[in-house]
């Protein structure tokens, strides 16, 4: 799997850590050829995974949606991941 990370501070929150290490082992367990891209904006982590395969879409967003109701974290999710292949969403920090 290929992460990408940008705009992170070089020191970033334990809980922070800790999310992102889960979501990275979720998507792996569902798609090892994945590839991620993350972006820290001012009020919000925005995600981006595009799948090796379409047929890993629906149990990748089926996971990722466990993982954030485990964690009590609302997703801002994208209408468009049918037609564009990839999932995105954000998750807010205010």
């Amino acid at each position: 799997m290929n992460i990408v990370r940008r705009f992170f501070p070089e020191i970033m929150l334990d809980n922070d850590e800790t999310y992102l290490q889960h979501l990275c082992a979720v998507t792996e367990s569902v798609d090892e050829l994945c590839e991620m891209e993350i972006a820290k904006g001012t009020n919000s982590y925005h995600f981006r995974i595009s799948t090796s395969h379409p047929r890993y879409n629906q149990l990748l967003l089926q996971e990722i949606l466990k993982l954030n109701n485990l964690y009590k974290i609302h997703l801002d999710l994208s209408k468009s991941i049918k037609s564009s292949g990839t999932l995105a969403f954000n998750i807010n920090l205010s």
